[in-house]
């Protein structure tokens, strides 16, 4: 099952697409509209440049559901917007950024001619009379 927008059941039985369509709980809600945001998106980030505003609205309509059922209002999504666009910017200087390579736990990451001399314990006594 997939949460479908408010006047599918009308226009699939219209078209002749008929299915079963049921009212989804509370929890189910939640988790689908989350679903259906990560499936927007994606449409959004492979669509046509000729269809992308099409695909950006459906992401609108999902955001706006679930901020809906987080209790606020679309308006609200927008000062939050504004407000981090405020204090981070926004993406109009179109950076890139390129963290440091990780380093793997264990590895020395500084170079030979940096690292310094490994120093050795003494053998046991013992050791080194053999």
């Amino acid at each position: 099952m997939k949460l479908v927008r408010d006047n599918i059941p009308q226009l699939a039985t219209a078209t002749g697409h008929p299915g079963t369509f049921q009212q989804a709980t509370e929890a189910e809600y939640a988790l689908s509209l989350r679903a259906k945001l990560l499936e927007e998106a994606q449409e959004a980030a492979t669509a046509s440049p000729a269809g992308l505003v099409e695909e950006l609205s459906d992401v609108l309509q999902v955001l706006y559901a679930l901020a809906e059922l987080a209790g606020a209002a679309a308006a609200e999504i927008e000062c939050a917007r504004i407000r981090k666009a405020r204090t981070h910017g926004a993406y109009t200087r179109r950076l890139l950024w390129q963290p440091p390579p990780e380093r793997e736990p264990g590895r020395d990451t500084r170079s030979r001619r940096q690292a310094e001399p490994r120093t050795h314990p003494a053998p046991h006594p013992t050791e080194a009379t053999r």
